[in-house]
């Protein structure tokens, strides 16, 4: 479970601090953050600075939640390396793989 978490400008990072005293990041530009409009998944505009800031811990520590551009990101999802949809996923993989 999640203990803390806080977003790192510089490295455009997330990192969460689990209840085992364990750290972990991820890349805020690999997370698939989208908005519903008329029924049709979009991306997110690119969130601020001061907006990714604005991150909470949620759900008895099993998410992360942006309350100001409502994303949630469930930590065990994350930790299997699962950060959207399966087209985000083989999207971002092609492009690692590049």
């Amino acid at each position: 479970m999640i203990k803390a978490v806080q977003y790192l400008p510089i490295s455009r990072e997330i990192e969460v601090l689990l209840t085992d005293d364990s750290r972990h990041a991820w890349r805020v530009d690999n997370l698939e953050m989208v908005i519903n409009v008329d029924g049709k998944i979009k991306p997110l505009p690119t969130p601020t600075r001061e907006q990714l800031i604005d991150v909470i811990v949620y759900g008895g520590g099993a998410y992360i939640y942006w309350p100001q551009i409502d994303q949630m990101f469930e930590l065990e999802a994350l930790m299997n390396g699962v950060y959207g949809r399966e087209s985000w996923m083989k999207r971002l993989n092609s492009t690692v793989a590049a």
